[in-house]
């Protein structure tokens, strides 16, 4: 099979998880949301993961069903990029009109609301390799691996 096939399969795949995750987090809030901000945080065996819904201009919370982490866990590993790695935290936004946007981080370490132990980052490291230039500052020590090797030196 070509490259190009492959690469519309995985993103044939990328957008079908997408579109069954919006249902998923579409079905776990009341009706009468104008606007939905779904917001995960992931790495090694942990998730964490939050909607915002916005209901005529008034936001509020609602944690998200348990339905979302098997798909959540197949995106992640769809989207795991050899040497790369994969994202550490995604957001989606919906609107009443059947829209979804859906950001994906790589880089940046995510805000957890409690801290993360390295283990679990150890063990996304496993899952997910990065090779050295393409582990962040951030993640390095984590890693126990000190600096990462396209940090400035100090």
């Amino acid at each position: 099979m070509s490259e190009q096939l492959v690469g519309l399969d995985l993103v044939l795949r990328r957008t079908e998880l997408e579109r069954d995750l919006a249902r998923v987090v579409d079905g776990s809030v009341r009706a009468g949301w104008q606007s939905l901000k779904f917001e995960v945080l992931s790495a090694g065996t942990v998730t964490e993961s939050m909607i915002y819904v916005d209901r005529n201009g008034v936001e509020e919370r609602a944690n998200s069903s348990n339905d979302d982490i098997p798909l959540l866990r197949q995106l992640r590993k769809l989207m795991y990029r050899p040497g790369y790695g994969t994202w550490f935290s995604m957001v989606m936004r919906l609107d009443n009109q059947g829209h979804a946007e859906t950001h994906y981080n790589y880089d940046e370490e995510a805000d957890w609301s409690f801290p993360l132990a390295d283990k679990t980052y150890q063990r996304d490291q496993q899952k997910f390799p990065r090779d050295p230039e393409h582990i962040p500052a951030w993640l390095a020590p984590k890693l126990g691996l000190g600096v990462a090797s396209n940090s400035p030196v100090q």
